[in-house]
């Protein structure tokens, strides 16, 4: 929860990133986050994270219908970061160090 927490804030301070579901921690919530980047395919994002050796991924996740029906097709689906029991908090501050800079490159 601690991680994923961590991940939520981050994106829920970027007006560029819009979180798919819940955009919170909760009792519920699975640490398994979906987001999109205005103006910019989903593709685009995991090669950011690459070089250092962060990998997460993109597409549709076996739910094509839901990605079609968000209207994100177009966007090629959404990009998802998944948090298990071995992941770190250095891996996810990691992450998020990575993920602003490569942001914010995009954007110039």
């Amino acid at each position: 929860a601690d991680l994923c927490g961590r991940l939520l804030a981050f994106l829920n301070s970027r007006s560029d990133i819009e979180i798919i579901g819940p955009d919170h921690m909760s009792d519920t919530r699975l640490p398994t986050v979906s987001f999109v980047v205005d103006g910019q395919r989903s593709s685009l994002i995991p090669p950011l994270c690459e070089p250092a050796g962060i990998g997460i991924r993109w597409g549709h996740f076996y739910a094509p219908r839901l990605v079609e029906r968000l209207g994100l097709t177009d966007r090629d689906g959404v990009i998802r970061v998944s948090m298990v029991h071995y992941n770190t908090r250095h891996e996810v501050d990691a992450l998020i160090r990575t993920l602003d800079a490569g942001l914010d490159g995009l954007s110039k």
